[in-house]
């Protein structure tokens, strides 16, 4: 059964407007009647976060506000930025201070049973949720889940950007594919433009024409190290480089050759983004309360590592 914020495969194919196709203006532009949406239902029609007007009684505009949060979340399973947008806004005007919760948390599982750390997930990514539905994509929560490293490490901005991306290559967008081309992705950067990044993307999912000879994409070391294959895109030209082909010698035929220790530099790399994908401020917080000791120890252990890759990498500087 989908969930709520799953990917749905019976739903059809939507191609959006894109970053490079018109955008939010050229969807709008399509509407021939104007109709006002129900409060709740659209982004716009949910307050803008703001702190509580007092510790009493709600006030007027407090009550209209936490109405329109309360249909926003409501609409959840239409579009999570909305119920995003609505439970931030609720959080941080304390909202829901007289509905005798004993916190926020407990205030949205009672009425909407969500856990704590998806409210959070919510609140992060409903701008990226709203970006994308301007573009004229239906984003799946999941979908966006997955563009949580690249928003961390570039901004809100790459991550429509990748996500665009993909969907612009003609591929049904799912949240598995999403993984894939962003485990695939070299680092991205806030100078990136989106065009750069499509580029990116496209270099990750369009698999090269075959060498000479008939060598058979989808069998080099991106595969052997753990990688997915992705449909044969594992093997890269010099024009465009990936954290896959980084390094790499050229045969004279112009396709990548890796050595035994660039694939050994490969699987590290490998190693250290899911490393990075599983470990986090919030992770070592929770660690630290329950068990201090231990977890000194293995953040020590941790440290240790990362000095010891960071010398070795050295190496480049000092030759």
């Amino acid at each position: 059964m989908t969930g709520v914020f799953d990917d749905d495969p019976a739903e059809p194919v939507r191609p959006g407007k894109g970053l490079l196709g018109g955008g939010a203006p050229a969807v709008f532009q399509e509407a021939t009647v104007v109709v006002k949406a129900p409060v709740g239902t659209t982004l716009e029609s949910i307050p803008a976060p703001r702190p509580p007007a007092g510790e009493g009684d709600l006030s007027t505009e407090e009550k209209e506000a936490f109405e329109a949060c309360k249909a926003g979340m409501n609409n959840l399973h239409n579009a999570f930025w909305v119920a995003g947008k609505s439970l931030e806004t609720m959080a941080t005007g304390d909202l829901h201070r007289n509905e005798g919760c004993t916190n926020f948390a407990e205030f949205v599982w009672t009425n909407w049973e969500i856990s704590e750390s998806q409210v959070y997930r919510l609140m992060d990514e409903w701008r990226i949720g709203e970006a994308l539905n301007q573009l004229g994509h239906r984003p799946r929560e999941s979908q966006v889940r997955e563009l949580g490293d690249v928003r961390r490490a570039a901004g809100d901005r790459a991550a429509v950007a990748v996500y665009d991306a993909v969907a612009r290559t003609g591929k049904r967008v799912t949240a598995k594919l999403l993984e894939q081309v962003v485990r695939r992705l070299p680092p991205l950067t806030e100078e990136l433009s989106p065009s750069q990044i499509g580029t990116m993307v496209r270099d990750v999912l369009t698999p090269p024409p075959a060498p000479e000879g008939g060598a058979s994409a989808g069998t080099d070391g991106a595969e052997q190290s753990g990688l997915p294959s992705m449909g044969g895109a594992n093997v890269h030209t010099k024009d465009v480089h990936t954290i896959t082909s980084l390094g790499q010698d050229a045969d004279p035929s112009g396709f990548e050759v890796a050595s035994a220790d660039v694939e050994r530099l490969r699987e590290t790399v490998a190693l250290l983004r899911e490393a990075s994908r599983r470990l986090g401020k919030p992770v070592v917080r929770r660690a630290l309360e329950d068990a201090p000791g231990e977890t000194a120890a293995l953040l020590a252990e941790i440290d240790n590592s990362i000095n010891k890759i960071g010398r070795a990498a050295a190496v480049r500087r000092a030759d």
